[in-house]
């Protein structure tokens, strides 16, 4: 059975009309079982990549789904984990929304905590303004066809799509809003979830290469927490000399460097080592 993340927009939940519609449609489909995840994310962008993280750890979807603050989130996280992703609508300028609506709000739609109530302050902006200035650190130009974005031709709340279309290279529109309706769902995002879910389909091999931007080919194991600190590290193997195990905190493994006047990923993800 293949498994879609699905991450909702700043105010929604996993409750929200796009995560009911998707589970609705997908989980309903004879022709394919799909099973479609629907968590609450923390307002938190910091606890929010941490869940996601831990999610696709354990669960390994096949590819995540997302709209607004969730599609900002989604991009970050996407060459991390290693899932393409449908981005609807991102919102890359979430410091600017929050900025206009501090104070106390409420969800537009029911959380399984029973919390309803969300508070934007000063310290919940600054987060976000933190990962915000690094939110393309991670970019890996393996994923500029596997990260797809889908833009309402009506939107007045984001216009992200020139931005997006720096780094990837497919993007798709539909006719109404911010917030894509149950209709729009159904007619333009099951189409691309279903085309990405068998063009993108994971390899039989269920590990991931990298080559050193020294050349050097690696296997990437799995990630690991440092016992001490609770930092993220990322276990991989060397495919030459003595196959050598090695650790480096992840967010060094992934990070882009400047090397002869260039801005190259520490590591690169590859199709293959072979």
């Amino acid at each position: 059975m293949k498994k879609i993340l699905f991450l909702h927009g700043f105010f929604a939940s996993g409750n929200c009309t796009i995560a009911n519609t998707l589970r609705n449609v997908l989980e309903n489909n004879d022709s394919e079982k799909i099973s479609v995840l629907t968590p609450d994310l923390p307002a938190n962008p910091e606890a929010a990549l941490e869940l996601i993280h831990s999610i696709c750890d354990n669960e390994h979807p096949d590819l995540i789904v997302s709209n607004s603050c969730g599609s900002f989130l989604a991009q970050i996280i996407a060459p991390i984990v290693g899932v393409p992703v449908l981005l609807s609508n991102p919102h890359f300028k979430m410091t600017e929304f929050l900025k206009e609506r501090i104070g106390q709000h409420s969800y537009k739609s029911p959380r399984k905590d029973g919390n309803q109530c969300l508070v934007i302050d000063q310290q919940l902006i600054d987060v976000f303004a933190r990962i915000e200035t690094h939110q393309f650190d991670w970019y890996s130009p393996f994923y500029k066809n596997k990260i797809w974005g889908v833009f309402g031709d009506n939107d007045t709340l984001a216009h992200f799509e020139p931005e997006f279309r720096q780094y990837y290279d497919f993007s798709f529109h539909f006719p109404t809003g911010h917030t894509p309706t149950e209709n729009d769902i159904i007619r333009y995002y099951i189409p691309l979830i279903q085309r990405m879910l068998k063009e993108l389909e994971k390899p039989a091999d269920v590990f991931r290469y990298f080559k050193h931007f020294k050349g050097g080919l690696y296997k990437y194991i799995q990630t690991a927490y440092h016992s001490e600190t609770k930092e993220r590290m990322v276990i991989y193997q060397a495919l030459y000399g003595d196959y050598t195990y090695w650790v480096r905190p992840e967010r060094m493994f992934f990070e882009r460097i400047h090397k002869d006047g260039k801005t190259v990923n520490r590591f690169t993800e590859i199709d293959s080592a072979f």
